[in-house]
């Protein structure tokens, strides 16, 4: 687990909102540290290692998402017990999913906001839950996906957020800096 801090700039600071970034794969946690640097002050970016909080016991892809969150709401419990989002993306998003709920039950009122990218629904990746969230959803895809991402609506007992994303390109500076707009702009509203 790695935490990315900013120095606040002035001598009282802001109410802080942990962006708690679930990463299935080194390369996503390369990408969580670029945004850590270009977040607004109010952010403070948690980038988990989902393989390397796994349970040593059984590999990654034989956990399933509730029994992985159960693990990383153990080892987040200080993060999860203040204000707090979650985002995953790819295998990710139904971790984090998981976790949210967890979270929103463990610590009410703390969880601000589940942020899922390029993941179907849980229902057509057939992990069933059958507990909705009380938070807002963002779902960011990818062009073309949207039918996929229907389901996420019903998960959801709050606003539910749709974004579809640019096509892939070699230059990933753009889509970051695109999803750093909208976490700065989801959750620096949290903060006034």
């Amino acid at each position: 687990m790695h935490v990315q801090n900013q120095a606040a700039t002035t001598t009282e600071a802001p109410p802080r909102t942990r962006l708690i970034c679930l990463a299935s794969h080194r390369q996503e946690l390369i990408q969580y540290r670029t945004w850590a640097q270009t977040l607004s002050d109010p952010i403070e970016l948690v980038a988990v290692d989902i393989p390397l909080c796994a349970d040593l016991g059984a590999p990654a892809p034989a956990q399933s998402p509730a029994m992985l969150a159960r693990t990383l709401a153990q080892l987040l419990q200080p993060y999860l017990a203040g204000p707090h989002a979650v985002f995953g993306q790819g295998p990710g998003a139904h971790v984090a999913l998981a976790l949210t709920q967890l979270a929103q039950h463990a610590y009410p009122g703390q969880t601000r906001h589940l942020f899922v990218s390029s993941s179907d629904s849980p229902e057509l990746a057939g992990s069933h839950s059958q507990l909705s969230i009380e938070v807002p959803i963002t779902v960011l895809y990818p062009p073309g996906s949207l039918a996929a991402m229907l389901g996420w609506h019903s998960l959801g007992r709050r606003e539910l957020e749709l974004i579809e994303l640019p096509a892939s390109s070699d230059d990933t500076s753009l889509l970051n800096q695109r999803l750093v707009r909208i976490f700065n702009t989801h959750l620096g509203l949290f903060s006034f």
